[in-house]
């Protein structure tokens, strides 16, 4: 549990210092990172596909550097040095969070959290005028959120979170109203963010997870959630987010940063440019001179071909692949599928690796309850054949009218 919680401590003052331009809070993260994992002997002797493939992620770009396949050596290094530690924190998360009580405490946590920061990040929005928590200047006057200084990058962090309290809003034994509460906190931040794929993934989100809440034959609490979020959204409004979509100002941008990622997998397709290397080989490539830096190519999935080439996107997608199943099962974990679908129109695993690292917490934390998940839908399967077992014993010939041949739809695992 100290180590659940040290971790989690950690990661969360990575996100408080989020907008910070310089690398050193990163940079200390990192080190207490490696110092956790080295007092606590991370297990590496059963090797699960997702722990596998991500291992070889984070040693790709140290092969592109001792293949000399990288157009910046200095990008490409930090890259690597990012990527091991992604994988360090869940190795770690999957290890801590094997124990169901250091489980349940950290989505608690994350619940909880995830709310205070987006309320942090609405009434910082109306009355700080860009300062970050109404002290440090951020260089913006709009878009601030909380400590994060892109509406992109917030609304993927609460799409991590949210479908957590919204599950929560439904199982939890007590403070379900708390939850419940939080959940539309969330939901009505993402509103108020103004980032359109994030509304439109929480969106899906919530009617994701209150489908599988009633699939699995548990109370969903549709309607107060329902409530709450309208209620919220109601206060907080959605301004920003109505001329969002009404307005296509950066469109072209990302289109030619699609174009240019193609292209560069077209040049590189094996090795790549380097990971890391993408904003200072997009100029070769760019369609037209609009005057602005591209710092990212707006999509992780291309950048990650683009830069790392064609077995790199492989193994992203092979890891993907492998969280996908505990993800739905657990209902909690909806929100990584979430974030990777994001990571198609925007890039939150780039330029913020504190953003990232959360992805790869509570990645680590689904994976970790994989066994959990899978035993609750046997257990319960289990138990409707039992049912019917007994009931043939006492009356055959009652059987096919009491329990049909099939569970009912509520039952399926």
């Amino acid at each position: 549990m100290k180590c659940a919680m040290a971790l989690t401590a950690l990661l969360c003052a990575a996100i408080l210092a989020i907008w910070a331009p310089e690398r050193w809070p990163w940079a200390v993260v990192q080190v207490g990172v490696f110092a956790l994992v080295a007092g606590n002997a991370t297990r590496l002797d059963r090797l699960r596909p997702a722990t596998a493939a991500l291992l070889a992620i984070a040693a790709w770009p140290f092969a592109q550097l001792a293949m000399g396949q990288t157009v910046s050596r200095g990008a490409t290094w930090t890259a690597a040095i990012d990527w091991w530690t992604f994988a360090l924190i869940f190795l770690l998360a999957v290890q801590v969070f094997e124990h169901r009580a250091a489980r349940e405490w950290f989505l608690r946590a994350a619940a909880l959290g995830g709310a205070a920061v987006a309320l942090l990040a609405v009434a910082q929005t109306y009355s700080s005028h860009g300062a970050i928590y109404w002290i440090f200047p951020s260089g913006y006057t709009e878009d601030v959120l909380g400590p994060f200084v892109n509406r992109n990058q917030f609304a993927a962090w609460i799409e991590l979170l949210f479908p957590t309290g919204l599950w929560l809003a439904a199982t939890s034994r007590q403070a379900r109203a708390l939850y419940a509460v939080a959940a539309a906190v969330m939901f009505s931040a993402a509103m108020a963010s103004g980032s359109r794929a994030g509304c439109v993934l929480v969106v899906l989100e919530a009617v994701t997870v209150l489908v599988l809440l009633r699939w699995r034959g548990q109370r969903s609490r549709a309607m107060q959630f329902g409530a709450l979020a309208a209620a919220g959204v109601a206060v907080v409004g959605c301004q920003s987010l109505l001329s969002r979509f009404a307005g296509t100002a950066g469109d072209a941008l990302r289109w030619d940063a699609l174009r240019a990622s193609v292209q560069m997998v077209r040049d590189r397709p094996w090795a790549g440019s380097g990971l890391g290397t993408w904003p200072s080989l997009y100029p070769r490539y760019a369609g037209f001179d609009s005057g602005l830096y591209m710092n990212q190519a707006h999509n992780d999935w291309a950048q990650w071909a683009a830069e790392g080439g064609l077995p790199f996107l492989l193994l992203m997608i092979f890891f993907a692949g492998t969280l996908m199943k505990p993800a739905f099962r657990s209902i909690y974990g909806v929100g990584i599928a979430a974030f990777l679908l994001h990571a198609l129109l925007d890039y939150p695993m780039q330029q913020r690796p504190a953003l990232a690292a959360w992805f790869f917490l509570v990645a680590g934390a689904v994976y970790a309850g994989r066994r959990t998940h899978a035993n609750s839908n046997d257990d319960l399967l289990r138990g409707v054949g039992h049912f019917r077992n007994g009931l043939a014993r006492r009356d055959p010939a009652g059987l096919q009218a009491a329990c049909p041949a099939d569970p009912p739809r509520s039952l399926r695992g």
